[in-house]
C-alpha cells in the first residue's frame, strides 16, 4: 500500500491595516496658509490625503478660539468631517510694552503632546501636522516608544529640527488647500509688483507670493479668525460621522 503524502497548505497570515492618529495644530497651518499662500486649508482633504488606506483611529483638531470672532461654523465643520474638535480660548493680558497696551497667548502645545503620548501604545502612526519646532523633543519620544511618526506642512513654513526628527515629512498638497476671491485678488495685485525681499518656500505648492518670505516654524499665539465652515465640511461628507466634538474652555486669568 503506497503512502500518500500531502503537502500542507502554509497558514495564511492576517495582516493588519496601520492605525494612525492626526493631531492637527489649526492655528500654526492657519497662518502658514495665510502668509505663504494667501489660501486657506480644506480639512476634509487633508484628512483624506493623510489617511489614505490606514485605518484612522483619531483625528483631533486644536483650535485655539479667539472670543470676538465667531468660529462656531468652523468648529461644526471639523466635526461633521470626523475631527474631534478641541478648543481652548485666547487669553489676553494688559501689557503696556505690547502694540495696542495688550497681548495674547494661546497655545495646545502641553495638550496635544499629553494626548500623543497617551495616544502612541495604540497606535503604528502618528501624524503631525504642525510646523512648530518646539514639538521636535515629542517626536523622538514618540518614536523612543515604538511608534511612527510624520509631520505633514508646508515646505519653508515647517522648523528644520521638527522635519529631521520624524520618520517622514509629508509637504502639504496643492489640492489640501484652496484660495478665497479675496485672496486671488491679493495675489493678482502683488504679483504685477516687483518683490520687495527674496521670496523663499520653494517646493511642491510653488514659491510664496511676491515679497512674502517664508518663515521657520510660524508662531502659534496669533490672531486667529475664522476659517471657511463651508470648504471645510468638503463635498464627500464626513470620514466618521461617530465622532465627537469636544470644547476645552479655559477660564481667563484676572487682570492686574
Amino acid at each position: 500500500m503506497n503512502d500518500i503524502t500531502t503537502e500542507s497548505a502554509e497558514p495564511a497570515v492576517q495582516v493588519f491595516p496601520e492605525r494612525l492618529a492626526i493631531l492637527v495644530d489649526v492655528h500654526n497651518l492657519f497662518c502658514a496658509a495665510k502668509l505663504l499662500h494667501q489660501s486657506k486649508v480644506d480639512y476634509g482633504n487633508l484628512l483624506r490625503g493623510l489617511t489614505g488606506t490606514r485605518q484612522l483611529v483619531r483625528a483631533i483638531a486644536y483650535v485655539v478660539h479667539k472670543p470676538d470672532v465667531n468660529q462656531a461654523g468652523f468648529h461644526e465643520a471639523l466635526g461633521h468631517l470626523g475631527y474631534e474638535v478641541k478648543i481652548k480660548e485666547l487669553k489676553v493680558f494688559h501689557d503696556q510694552e505690547a502694540r495696542g497696551g495688550t497681548s495674547a497667548k494661546g497655545s495646545w502645545q502641553v495638550g496635544l503632546t499629553i494626548d500623543a503620548l497617551m495616544l502612541a501604545t495604540k497606535l503604528d502612526t502618528i501624524a503631525l501636522v504642525t510646523g512648530d519646532g518646539e514639538y521636535a523633543p515629542l517626536v523622538e519620544r514618540l518614536k523612543s516608544m515604538g511608534c511612527r511618526v510624520q509631520v505633514a506642512g508646508f515646505e519653508g513654513s515647517v522648523a528644520g529640527e521638527l522635519a529631521r526628527a520624524a520618520d517622514q515629512f509629508l509637504p502639504i498638497q496643492e489640492n489640501w488647500i484652496f484660495r478665497e476671491k479675496k485672496f486671488e485678488e491679493l495675489a493678482a495685485n502683488t504679483a504685477s509688483s516687483p518683490p520687495a525681499t527674496p521670496t523663499a518656500a520653494q517646493g511642491l505648492l510653488g514659491s510664496t507670493i511676491p515679497g512674502q518670505v517664508a518663515m521657520e516654524g510660524l508662531p502659534r499665539d496669533e490672531e486667529h479668525p475664522g476659517e471657511a465652515p463651508a470648504m471645510a465640511a468638503g463635498a464627500e461628507g464626513p470620514v466618521k460621522a461617530n465622532r465627537r466634538t469636544a470644547s476645552v474652555r479655559t477660564r481667563r486669568r484676572p487682570m492686574g
